[in-house]
């Protein structure tokens, strides 16, 4: 024996009307707003709802790229002091990520774009830092670790105050 499937109704099917039919039952029995609306009313406001709520999660972030650190001095193991700063890299490929300095700003990007078929992937992040008038922007070095950390180092003056911190090597078996 075969079996066919064959829709009992059509209608062009998306986010909205998937939605909808989610929350059909929640509309109708759970919800004190919309009991007391007629059922074209809080479709409405549930449609409402759901553009709000979409608004919301594709809104592009618009807060500052300047990043303020409180300490960006340290004082490594040999005693010296240095700038250091670390940034998260680790949804970037090396190759996605770019440095540089534009007179005494610091600029760190990185952007990812990764397109299938019903597969769109972008990721962007950009982080500015104005350096401190003590630090030679072309003394500045960068590392990026196996686990995406990028570090950004530059020689300090030993007349800048930095923590009495001194960083521990990690011993590895």
């Amino acid at each position: 024996m075969s079996w066919s499937i064959v829709p009992l109704a059509f209608r062009d099917f998306g986010f909205f009307d998937r939605q909808r039919d989610l929350f059909s039952t929640w509309m109708k029995e759970f919800d004190d707003d919309f009991k007391s609306m007629d059922f074209d009313t809080s479709f409405k406001k549930f449609d409402e709802e759901l553009e709000q709520i979409r608004r919301s999660m594709f809104k592009l972030d618009s807060g500052s790229s300047m990043l303020k650190v409180d300490r960006p001095f340290v004082t490594d193991p040999t005693g010296h002091k240095k700038l250091a700063l670390r940034f998260d890299c680790s949804k970037f490929k090396p190759e996605e990520v770019s440095i540089k300095t534009m007179d005494k700003r610091l600029v760190v990007h990185a952007k990812h774009e990764e397109k299938s078929p019903g597969r769109s992937v972008y990721r962007e992040f950009t982080r500015e830092y104005t350096l401190p008038q003590s630090v030679d922007p072309l003394r500045l070095t960068s590392t990026l670790s196996k686990d995406g950390v990028l570090q950004i180092e530059a020689p300090a003056p030993d007349s800048v105050e930095a923590p009495r911190e001194h960083l521990i090597p990690i011993e590895k078996l």
